[in-house]
């Protein structure tokens, strides 16, 4: 992807993102099958044979594990939206990036719900012993309060077009992003403190299941990393390449430890997720062979239509697990896989393209009219700092002069 000179981006990091939603699509259409639904709709006594065992209750499950990618998601959205700030940029506002920011969230979001509901009245969403309980748990209807309530993303997504839950989180932080900035650029040596804080927090989230604690201290987490990228790429460089496979292994095990064994998962778990996905995160920044791997043709179109790909694949693939369910379930989730990577691209192209072009106009007008407004105020003070430097190179104005010249200033 070509960079503008002086670009912040980190193109694996891209990559990265696009293997995370492709990770998402895979965990929905698997979900949709009847033994896999059963399991992770949390009936975990389920009757499995070994192959199922392996696919669901070992390592192999990170490759369709949608819980890590969404903290992937979280860790990237931290460390992306801190770079600009790291710049020595006087004099900024947070006007016109609140402009671009949250035009750039809600348009693509208003499509996709707009999409969903499409789909679902013409292919209305039925129970069918032929797919999983997870599955028929996304039959509902296109309640006009409804659709309003998730157009707002604020509030808990409902199962209209799930994936939107995480934009209620990704709107908090944009909005609370100057917090997030002020105290990834304070107090700059005890960045290891911040880790360690918002980890804390995190892991009291998970334990008391407060989703706040639970997923801003992500955001947080990779605040301070886009913050102190350069001090821990300093502190990592002398580290041989076995530590990155390392780990690597590490990050990949701790993110799926939620379906490590058919035991329910500690209290807190998520917090172990959220380590691993920060290792995950930490590898393609550092490592060289995980960069090459983010940065390939495949990973960086992925990542390209990421964001669209995850907006609109699950309306897709419950639209055509309903269709073809009655043939074969798992030809209908193939042709949903692929009608989503079609209809994303599609999507990136006459959707969320444009909503990024304009919300980077929005920016940019609202910006023009701070800038305006500045000159209009500093235009009066100039003139008024004009008039005494007159005055002392002619003569001493009268009394009534200065009485005039007071009301012009």
């Amino acid at each position: 992807m070509p960079q503008k000179p002086g670009s912040t981006r980190v193109t694996q990091l891209d990559g990265l993102r696009g293997l995370a939603a492709l990770v998402v699509v895979a965990c929905h259409a698997l979900s949709t099958l009847p033994w896999v639904g059963r399991v992770v709709s949390n009936d975990r006594s389920t009757r499995l044979t070994s192959p199922e065992m392996w696919a669901v209750f070992s390592p192999l499950h990170v490759l369709w594990n949608g819980t890590p990618a969404v903290h992937v998601f979280f860790v990237l959205s931290g460390f992306v939206l801190i770079l600009p700030f790291t710049k020595s940029l006087p004099g900024r506002s947070w006007a016109p990036y609140y402009a671009k920011r949250l035009l750039r969230l809600y348009l693509p979001a208003w499509a996709a719900l707009a999409l969903a509901v499409v789909l679902m009245l013409l292919i209305p969403r039925t129970p069918s012993p032929l797919q999983s309980p997870w599955a028929d748990m996304y039959v509902t209807t296109a309640d006009p309060g409804q659709v309003f309530r998730d157009a707002l993303l604020m509030l808990n997504a409902s199962t209209i077009n799930t994936p939107l839950w995480t934009l209620r989180w990704e709107v908090a932080f944009s909005l609370l992003l100057p917090l997030y900035v002020f105290l990834a650029l304070r107090w700059r040596r005890f960045w290891h403190l911040k880790l360690v804080i918002a980890l804390g927090l995190a892991v009291i989230g998970g334990i008391f299941h407060i989703e706040a604690l639970t997923y801003m201290p992500i955001f947080a987490i990779g605040a301070v990393i886009g913050a102190e990228r350069g001090r821990i790429r300093e502190l990592a460089s002398s580290w041989p390449r076995w530590t990155w496979l390392l780990l690597a292994a590490v990050g990949l095990y701790l993110a799926n430890a939620e379906w490590i064994s058919p035991e329910p998962p500690i209290r807190g778990v998520e917090a172990v997720i959220t380590v691993g996905a920060t290792l995950i995160v930490l590898v393609f920044l550092l490592s060289g062979s995980a960069k090459k791997l983010g940065d390939t043709p495949a990973a960086q179109w992925l990542g390209r239509v990421s964001f669209s790909l995850y907006l609109v694949h699950l309306p897709i693939i419950l639209a055509a697990a309903t269709l073809m369910r009655g043939v074969s379930l798992p030809l209908g989730l193939v042709l949903g896989v692929a009608a989503s990577f079609g209809i994303a691209e599609l999507f990136f192209r006459y959707v969320e393209r444009p909503a990024h072009r304009l919300s980077v106009a929005a920016g940019r007008a609202v910006e023009r009219r701070i800038v305006k407004g500045n000159r209009a105020a500093v235009a009066p003070a100039e003139s008024a700092a004009a008039a005494p430097s007159e005055t002392r190179a002619g003569t001493a104005p009268s009394a009534a002069d200065t009485r005039e010249a007071q009301p012009q200033a």
